[in-house]
């Protein structure tokens, strides 16, 4: 399939990744609401179809996200975006997922326009560009490793003063995660790592572990993202618990 060549506006997010999949399931993915939520969105409603706005929901920070659909091709193709109208970054935007086969496997490729473009907004962009890349490291797990099961999402969050440079050891390197305890082993798999935040896999809980740094209008927080596909449940209030403490040890390296 040659790619479509859309108009794009302001800065641009490019990438992409292979999964051992089906071009369906991928595109499933995206456009089902009920896959979307096994490993991006907590619940989503709607139908994607040209012309239909989807909602994407994101119960912990209590965010609805209309999603206008532009194109909707099983298999090959979801775009999302705002037409000629702009977006909330000023210019008209775009998430463009085009989906192929290539040599077993399915290539996904991932194109978000429509960033403002000044400086003053660099360190937001960089953060999506981290988002994606760990959005789309979890698609992946899910999908070739759990791909008839259930997501349950958890993400505990705390406000925190830090600077990336600080954080860095303390996300990037077995030595430096031992504030995890007896979370996860420090020394997990890493899926992910984007020089701000980290993905590991947590195989004991059949669950990836986002190491995420953010900001929340000026406010810096961490966080911990598990996304887990157990067959069992398990004790979500005890986890909860786990992922707090482990944070309250992450503010008290920081200092």
């Amino acid at each position: 399939m040659t790619p479509t060549i859309r108009k794009r506006y302001g800065r641009t997010i490019e990438t992409s990744t292979r999964i051992k999949t089906t071009p369906q399931r991928a595109w499933e993915a995206w456009a089902d609401p009920e896959q979307i939520a096994n490993w991006f969105v907590d619940r989503a409603e709607g139908r994607a179809a040209p012309g239909e706005v989807m909602t994407w929901i994101f119960d912990a920070f209590d965010y609805r996200q209309p999603v206008p659909i532009e194109e909707a091709t099983p298999g090959e193709a979801f775009v999302i975006g705002s037409g000629d109208r702009p977006g909330p970054h000023g210019h008209p935007y775009m998430l463009e997922i085009t989906i192929a086969s290539d040599r077993g496997e399915t290539t996904i490729r991932l194109v978000n326009s429509g960033f403002r473009e000044d400086a003053a907004f660099d360190d937001e962009f960089e953060g999506v560009v981290s988002g994606w890349t760990l959005a789309l490291a979890t698609l992946k797990h899910w999908l070739e490793r759990f791909p008839e099961r259930r997501r349950t999402h958890r993400i505990v969050i705390e406000p925190a003063d830090y600077t990336l440079a600080q954080l860095r050891p303390l996300y990037a390197t077995a030595a430096g995660r031992g504030w995890l305890g007896s979370l996860m082993p420090a020394d997990a798999p890493v899926l992910a790592d984007t020089g701000r935040e980290v993905l590991l896999a947590w195989h004991t809980r059949d669950a990836v572990l986002g190491l995420k740094a953010f900001k929340m209008g000026p406010q810096p927080m961490l966080a911990l993202d598990l996304s887990a596909w157990r067959e069992k449940p398990f004790d979500v209030a005890s986890v909860d618990s786990e992922m707090r403490e482990a944070l309250t040890c992450l503010r008290a390296r920081l200092g």
